[in-house]
Parts: C-alpha cells; sequence; structure tokens
C-alpha cells in the first residue's frame, strides 16, 4: 500500500492448543488487536478489544467477540471488528498458545516492565514488579493473567499490547547493531504466524514496521464495563468508543 495511506491488521492469538482445540483457526480467540501504521508519520496505534466483549457476530448473532474465531475463522473475526469498528483491515495475523511461546523463544525472550504483582494459577503468572526478560513460556502466563490486573479483561488487553510494543524495541535495538536482524525475526514469524500477507508483503511490512519507535506506538483498550448476558459473564464495549474508531480510522494513529 502506498505509504501516505494506514495499514490496518488484526492481530489474534488462539487458544487452540492439543487437547483442548485443534486446528487453532477453528477454536476461540484470547486476544484481539486491531493495528493501525502509519508509516508515513511513523507511529502506531494497538487497539485492543477484550475477548469477552459482547458483540454482533455476522451470521452468528450476538456473542462473546471471541467465539467469531469458532465460528468462521479469522476471516470472521475481520467481518466482525470491521463491522463494529466501520474501519477496514487490510490484513490478519494469527496465532496461538504454542505458537506465542515459540515466537518469544524464536528472538531470544523479551524484557517488559511488570508493573504489579502477578500471581494468578490459570495463567501460570508469577512475577513481582520490575524489569524481567521474558521467556515464552512467561510470556504466555503474563499475556493471559486477568485476575492480577487492576481492571481485569481490559488489564490483560493491554498487557497483551504492551507485549507487542517491548518485541518491536527489541528489534529496533537488535537492528541498530545488526541490520540482517529483521530477516531472522521475520523467518521466526512465518514459521509460527498464520497470516494473509504474501511473503513480499510480510517483508515490506516488517520493515515498515521496524522503522517506528516504541515510543510513538499508542498501546490502548475499548472503554466499557463488564455485565452479564444469557447467564455468562461479559464486557460491554462503550459507546465511547465510537470516536476512537473514527479517529483510528483516518490515519491509523488515535490522537485523543
Amino acid at each position: 500500500k502506498a505509504d501516505s495511506r494506514p495499514i490496518f491488521i488484526l492481530a489474534l492469538g488462539s487458544d487452540g492448543r492439543p487437547g483442548v482445540c485443534m486446528p487453532i483457526e477453528k477454536c476461540r480467540a484470547d486476544s484481539i488487536h486491531l493495528i493501525g501504521i502509519n508509516a508515513q508519520k511513523g507511529e502506531a496505534t494497538i487497539l485492543g478489544f477484550p475477548r469477552d466483549s459482547y458483540v454482533d457476530v455476522p451470521g452468528a448473532g450476538t456473542r462473546r467477540i471471541n467465539e467469531g474465531l469458532f465460528y468462521g475463522g479469522p476471516e470472521l473475526m475481520v467481518d466482525t471488528v470491521e463491522s463494529i469498528t466501520g474501519i477496514s483491515i487490510d490484513y490478519y495475523m494469527l496465532t496461538s498458545f504454542a505458537g506465542l511461546k515459540s515466537l518469544v523463544n524464536g528472538v531470544g525472550g523479551i524484557q517488559i516492565e511488570i508493573l504489579y504483582p502477578m500471581n494468578d494459577a490459570a495463567s501460570g503468572s508469577n512475577f513481582e514488579p520490575g524489569r524481567l526478560k521474558l521467556d515464552g513460556g512467561q510470556a504466555l502466563a503474563f499475556s493471559r493473567d486477568r485476575h492480577s490486573a487492576p481492571i481485569g479483561d481490559f488489564g490483560r488487553s493491554e498487557n497483551q499490547g504492551r507485549l507487542m510494543v517491548a518485541a518491536l524495541e527489541k528489534l529496533r535495538k537488535q537492528l541498530a547493531r545488526r541490520p540482517g536482524a529483521l530477516l531472522e525475526w521475520i523467518q521466526v514469524g512465518v514459521q509460527h504466524i498464520d497470516t494473509d500477507l504474501s511473503l513480499r508483503e510480510v517483508f515490506d511490512l516488517a520493515l515498515a514496521v521496524s522503522q517506528i519507535e516504541a515510543d510513538e506506538v499508542k498501546n490502548m483498550v475499548v472503554p466499557g464495563g463488564t455485565g452479564s448476558a444469557g447467564g455468562a459473564s461479559v464486557v460491554f464495549i462503550s459507546s465511547a468508543a465510537e470516536e476512537i474508531y473514527v479517529d483510528l480510522a483516518e490515519d491509523g494513529i488515535v490522537k485523543g
């Protein structure tokens, strides 16, 4: 795409794993992030959607957003987020729990700031506040922990975005020393990510993203609150999100 136009990517993490649900594209989404990239301005936005957001899933009715992956794979997840936001999504990227672990291990771990004590038996997290280098298993535990986060599902989605920003920070540091590191990251990515990007598009996108400083990435989560529907706990996205969608659609950047 022309540099003057933003690129929109839907980044998905599936809960697919042996003995639970396979293949990964027919499971449920554990993480959902709409990423806007403005290569011309050197800025980007990560907009997270809590996996229990109660929305209209085209053709499947009103239900949790993460069920869209189960009913129609990444294509239906794209359709769902497009219908919610009014933003045309260019590409999707999908990985699994095992894929995330392999991605992180494949690039030698990722350093991130732990903001508060995290101890969650459900995700396996056990971290004290401070700067910590996470291996693949720890990164998965960190990104799945919602019980330690002050705002539950919203905090979990924010942390998932923070992990992406931390990965970008590491990539840029490696590129400053070894430009060839970009090809190493691409090789790791294509092994563990399913996408509708061609290999050439993967390279072009990786090159564009590598030019963006981590500080120029705005990481946020749609506003909303928790409630119940059909006897299940869900997240209701606030109408205030409409302003975010309009802002993001304009140039891939949320300025507010």
